[in-house]
């Protein structure tokens, strides 16, 4: 469920949630595949909503992507340099920083005598403990502290990266830096500390779940992230539903905090956004974009022509 997590949140702040133990680790490593030479033809998810003179596009991302993945071409290219305006799914000002920071620092660790012991079986537990302590180098007694969400980013992100996945390379990350180049304007469809607590405002039970989950993948991590980079440089939105959406959908209080009460609190910006007589560029998780709670349903449900470009 974490790799879900990952498609469902920015990178930037994704990377902010882990803190300085995750910070530090990264700067140190190197990621396995990021030297990768053989260029990777991706064609992403991309639809086109258009009110009078006005189009608005809508683009499925994946948050990190090994250097090697070359996206950036033909429609995605045309529609991205005819925009007046991107729009992401939030910016990361210093404020922004500050807040979720904040955030973290108060819900990342149990304050009382509970420990994640208490909420993982002995198997999931000793697992945990030895995860955290070969990618982390954490003993126990600061492992158990911390509460179940927080491990499980701290352990993906750290899978991540060592699977090759580069966090200057995702869509996000590299569109925003050209539209800046372009002096267009860059806006959010949330703050961070609406993001945020998306995903920290959990029952112990269903952080608990997202833990298990993790630590259930990590032997075979690769294979997961390779399954989900296929899907989104497919642009296919029954696989990227697959591979993004329905094993989520198992976990219901995620998946609805996450993904689809998200989507809810974004169709009046976006709506305004396909209002404003601009040429909007709107790039999101791909797993927004697809399946019966996805963005495009959402739009078309409500009357627009939504035309699918790749």
């Amino acid at each position: 469920m974490i790799l879900h997590v990952i498609g469902a949140l920015s990178r930037r702040l994704f990377l902010k949630t882990s803190g300085a133990i995750l910070t530090g680790l990264l700067l140190l490593s190197v990621p396995v595949g990021a030297n990768e030479t053989t260029s990777v033809k991706a064609t992403p998810a991309l639809w086109v909503v258009e009110k009078g003179d006005a189009k608005t596009y809508l683009m499925g991302s994946f948050h990190l992507l090994p250097k090697n993945y070359d996206w950036y071409h033909g429609p995605v290219r045309t529609s991205f340099e005819a925009a007046d305006e991107m729009v992401m799914e939030t910016v990361l000002d210093q404020a922004g920083m500050a807040a979720v920071q904040a955030i973290v620092m108060r819900n990342s660790s149990f304050t009382d005598a509970d420990t994640l012991k208490n909420h993982l079986d002995d198997a999931h537990y000793q697992k945990m403990l030895g995860f955290s302590k070969a990618m982390m180098g954490l003993d126990e007694a600061t492992a158990q502290k911390m509460k179940p969400w927080f491990m499980a980013i701290n352990l993906s992100v750290l899978s991540i990266m060592s699977s090759g996945m580069d966090p200057n390379s995702g869509v996000d990350k590299i569109l925003e830096a050209r539209a800046r180049s372009r002096q267009i304007a860059v806006t959010g469809l949330e703050t961070p500390t609406e993001q945020m607590s998306a995903l920290i405002h959990h029952p112990l039970p269903v952080q608990t779940a997202m833990l298990t989950d993790t630590l259930d993948k990590l032997d075979d991590f690769k294979s997961y992230i390779d399954l989900y980079l296929s899907a989104w440089a497919s642009g296919d939105n029954d696989k990227i539903a697959e591979a993004m959406v329905e094993d989520m959908e198992k976990y219901e209080a995620m998946y609805q905090a996450l993904l689809v009460q998200r989507n809810k609190n974004w169709m009046p910006g976006i709506e305004g956004y396909l209002g404003n007589g601009k040429t909007s560029f709107i790039v999101v998780g791909a797993a927004h974009l697809v399946g019966k709670d996805g963005i495009v349903k959402m739009l078309r449900d409500k009357g627009y022509n939504v035309v699918k470009l790749q």
